[in-house]
């Protein structure tokens, strides 16, 4: 994980990540919310998407 500092300019800009829903692209998204981004999701099960929403929403509620 990187310290909250180093991505700071990134805090409030948007960001896709394709893959959110598993892997390596699910752990970058929610990343990304932890560290104040805000996260577009593309995946091909919404499903599995769904749950990595509802993961990150107790995160931050800067999800779009």
């Amino acid at each position: 994980m990187l310290p909250v500092c180093v991505m700071e300019r990134w805090r409030g800009r948007v960001a896709l990540v394709t893959g959110a829903s598993v892997g390596i692209g699910a752990a970058i998204a929610v990343e990304l919310v932890r560290l104040g981004m805000k996260v577009v999701g593309c995946a091909r099960d919404i499903g599995k998407l769904q749950v990595c929403s509802e993961i990150t929403n107790w995160i931050s509620t800067e999800i779009i």
